[in-house]
């Protein structure tokens, strides 16, 4: 049942209804909403409206008719109030959500923040909100809502503040939301038999706070069970990744420059892509993809720039060691003090099984730093003990600043005003920009919110971030900062330069301006490109001169040795087609580097012993004879190398193991180091790639996988229960490959409306297990629900832009729609698909137009 709503918000939806749709006189734009949505194929709007506050009415209406229990649900999620309404959840997943995120009070932060916005992004959130509002009282009950939450008492109108609220939580994606549980569940330890112990000495001994020598040992009881974390959701930014490349004139033919954007994202939940174009004449001319609840363009073009991001390896938080008082766990020390910690009781209501409503109440603590937060799963060094806590300090609290930075983007008509936009409204909370004009340029940046350390503190974690206890936490730059959290040095340092203190000044980022090219595949800003490296930036950045990971090294042979790769001529330029094939060739590193080799080790030994007895490898040496390299759904023995190169795993940036490799990283050759298959002169039965090759080839064999199986009929996305699975081409990211397509679980996605079907995890392989013929046998296949999401071919020349794209999940999360898969089915097949721009594309694609004039109900 909806909640009372104040008398505005009561007053707005009776009139709302009322709004006329046809009427063509003109209204006052002071007192009406007035926006035309033009649909174009798979449900594209084009929203155009003479005001932002009418636009942004617009893209709310347009994202509540497909997407409306996506952002009902995170609105119900960042008040605290899923257990209210869903239960605790399982492992108590709801109560644990709902704890962290009344703690940190994002609605409250929001109602604090929100006068500071720009008048355009308050103008953009208000009209968002109410064409959201007037979607939904469209809907004439709940039964009328979509089937992912048809009758679902929590689906309420929304209000300015929430939306706020919302993108403060989206800004804090790749940092604080992750800790949501670990927040929730950090409580003071209560046995007082624990033995007092030194305080850490970082300058004496660095890695001191993570050894157990002077640890108490960690209390069992808590208010609730420490959850079981995943490190790598945890302390990486796994599980959201991206390629990017923006080429210049140099290295483009029949254009200025070209643009490849390919954001990984989850394919279920509110981290969708939404596409749209958003006008408003003289004003605003933008397109491209953005997410739920966000009224601007994350991704796309104007008429003179385009824009893509990947997600930075930059670190937006750094975690802090606490040193407590032995004698009071609520005390920690600071300099030549001991501090309080803060305390906040928290209230959840929690729905029970008769319905009912049942309180918990608990107390959640901080430091000056910010909240605490229980990583005893990780190790028990990192729970809270007598001894230490971890507290977590967030360079995204309070970014309020996201939605006016990106709408300055849009508006920018050059590199340098979209580089000012940057400098003036520093909102960029976790991802690289990469940038093409007009003119033939192709820029990166590294515009995320980094914190500043001092040279002690810098060149304290360069040494400390590579010995065994915290290289773990550092996993090859991939993972994060841990700093002892007693000593003053390892603050942040304010240069007085940035709008949130404390944080890297936009001048002192890594920045390229280039005439050929940039990329970035979520390997740090380092090798941007291979002729000119961008070296001496603080370590917070991420890692210089040391291993990138497979997909970075195939995107680095792609974009600057294109001809090798049989992607272009000598000139090493690219057209907009060929462009395109850097996604749709589908092939693979180690395909490359690693199956020749492979091969002739199985062809020169084809029988090997193992404990259970001789194996014959013939079926594998066939199947890596005939594999045409690539992953397309007709590619035969693509997943027997995916399944042998998943004995090779590890964690960190690097994904596999240095001992596969014949010739070791050379900074110097970071492109192609490491490579080749190391040489084995033992016996064969002992050769590791032997071993794993036999390893692969019975895994498939007891699964029924023959090992020249073609990947289309392995690999697939089921979207929903009932529906047919979609096969699919592309990789894993450990494979090597450019197009993602796996399964990733945990997901990112906060949402507990995923429809995708992914069965059960199997270890030691990525196929997952599920009864899919109902014959009581579980079949492995390899589902995906994450990977190339909304990707995007763009060229500019003198007639303006052009480009095609790819949304692999459609335009709707509600499976009744007709664009819950169509987009899909075309991912698939590789069929891109055009971006209709100019008015007259428009007009000869039209499928539908809505003209909405609703009354505007100014808030008091």
């Amino acid at each position: 049942m909806r909640t009372p709503l104040p008398l505005y918000l009561a007053l707005f939806g009776s009139l709302a209804l009322a709004g006329c749709q046809e009427n063509d006189s003109e209204p006052d734009p002071a007192s009406h909403y007035d926006v035309t949505l033009t649909y174009t194929e798979q449900g594209v709007p084009h929203i155009k409206a003479a005001d932002y506050v009418s636009l942004g009415f617009g893209v709310g209406y347009a994202h509540g008719e497909e997407n409306l229990c996506t952002l009902s649900e995170q609105i119900m999620k960042l008040q605290g109030d899923k257990s209210r309404w869903l239960g605790a959840g399982e492992q108590q997943r709801n109560l644990l959500s709902d704890l962290g995120y009344r703690s940190l009070d994002l609605p409250g932060q929001a109602a604090s923040l929100y006068d500071k916005l720009t008048p355009e992004a308050r103008d953009l959130i208000e009209g968002y909100v109410a064409g959201f509002n007037h979607s939904l009282a469209g809907r004439t009950s709940p039964a009328d809502y979509p089937s992912p939450c048809r009758e679902a008492e929590w689906v309420e109108p929304i209000t300015p503040i929430q939306l706020l609220a919302y993108h403060l939580d989206l800004a804090q994606l790749a940092s604080g939301r992750s800790f949501i549980s670990a927040m929730a569940s950090a409580q003071p330890p209560t046995d007082g038999t624990l033995a007092r112990a030194a305080l850490p000495a970082p300058e004496l001994d660095p890695v001191s706070l993570l050894t157990s020598e002077g640890i108490g040992r960690t209390l069992a009881r808590a208010a609730l069970p420490a959850p079981e974390l995943d490190p790598v959701s945890l302390l990486t930014s796994e599980g959201i990744g991206s390629n990017g490349w923006a080429l210049g004139a140099d290295r483009s033919s029949n254009a200025n420059s070209l643009l490849l954007g390919n954001p990984h994202f989850p394919w279920d939940g509110e981290l969708r892509f939404f596409e749209r174009h958003l006008q408003i004449p003289g004003e605003l001319n933008v397109t491209g993809a953005t997410m739920m609840g966000f009224p601007a363009i994350l991704i796309g073009f104007n008429e003179r720039l385009g824009w893509t991001h990947t997600v930075s390896q930059s670190k937006r938080f750094t975690l802090y060691q606490l040193t407590l008082d032995p004698d009071n766990p609520l005390r920690y020390r600071y300099g030549d003090q001991w501090r309080e910690m803060s305390q906040k009781q928290i209230t959840v209501q929690v729905r029970q099984a008769d319905g009912s409503l049942q309180p918990h109440v608990q107390t959640l603590y901080g430091s000056h730093f910010g909240p605490l937060a229980n990583l005893a799963s990780l190790s028990p060094t990192l729970g809270w003990t007598r001894n230490s806590a971890i507290s977590l300090r967030d360079a995204n609290a309070g970014n309020y600043r996201m939605l006016e930075q990106w709408l300055a983007m849009a508006k920018a008509q050059s590199t340098p005003a979209f580089f000012d936009a940057l400098a003036a409204h520093q909102g960029v909370p976790w991802v690289n920009t990469l940038l093409v004009d007009k003119s033939g340029q192709a820029s990166y940046v590294d515009a995320t919110q980094v914190p500043r350390l001092g040279a002690r503190a810098e060149a304290w974690w360069r040494a400390a971030s590579q010995t065994p206890q915290l290289a773990p936490i550092w996993q090859d730059g991939e993972g994060s900062v841990l700093l002892p959290g007693n000593d003053p040095d390892f603050e942040w340092m304010d240069s007085g330069q940035t709008r949130t203190p404390g944080l890297v000044p936009l001048s002192q980022a890594p920045r390229q301006t280039r005439s050929d090219y940039v990329y970035n595949a979520n390997s740090s800003h380092w090798l941007t490109n291979l002729a000119a490296p961008l070296e001496g930036y603080s370590i917070l950045y991420g890692p210089e001169q040391t291993v990138r990971s497979p997909r970075t090294r195939y995107n680095a042979q792609l974009i600057s040795t294109p001809d090798a790769m049989g992607l272009t001529g000598a000139d090493r330029r690219f057209t907009l087609q060929t462009l395109q094939q850097v996604l749709t060739h589908n092939g693979s590193l180690f395909a490359r580097e690693l199956r020749e080799p492979l091969l002739a080790r199985c062809e020169a030994h084809p029988q090997i012993l193992l404990t259970g007895g001789p194996l014959d490898l013939t079926p594998s040496c066939k199947a890596l004879a005939n594999w045409d390299g690539e992953y397309q759904l007709e590619s035969r023995g693509a997943h027997l190398m995916r399944e042998w190169l998943t004995a090779f795993r590890t964690s960190g940036h690097r994904d596999i193991k240095d001992e596969l490799f014949a010739i070791p990283f050379n900074p110097a050759q970071a492109a192609t180091t490491p490579n080749g298959l190391a040489p084995w002169r033992g016996a064969p039965d002992q050769d590791p790639a032997l071993l794993a090759l036999a390893q692969a080839q019975q895994r498939l064999q007891a699964a029924g996988i023959a090992p020249d199986a073609a990947l289309g009929t392995l690999q697939f996305v089921q979207k929903a229960a009932g529906l047919s699975p979609i096969p699919l081409p592309g990789g894993h990211s450990f494979e090597g490959l450019f197009n993602m397509v796996q399964t990733n679980l945990p997901s990112r996605s906060t949402s507990s409306l995923a429809n995708i079907v992914t069965g059960k995890a199997v270890p030691g392989t990525t196929l997952r297990s599920l009864d899919d013929d109902g014959d009581g046998q579980a079949e492995l296949r390899y589902r995906a629900n994450y990977g190339s999401s909304f990707v995007l071919a763009l060229q500019f020349d003198a007639n303006g832009p052009r480009a095609e794209r790819f949304l692999s999940y459609g335009q709707s999360h509600d499976p009744e729609s007709p664009h819950f898969t169509d987009q899909t089915e075309l991912f698939a097949r590789q069929q891109w698909q055009p971006m209709r721009f100019t008015d007259e594309e428009i007009a000869a694609h039209r499928e539908r137009t809505l003209h909405l004039k609703v009354p505007r109900v100014a808030r008091p």
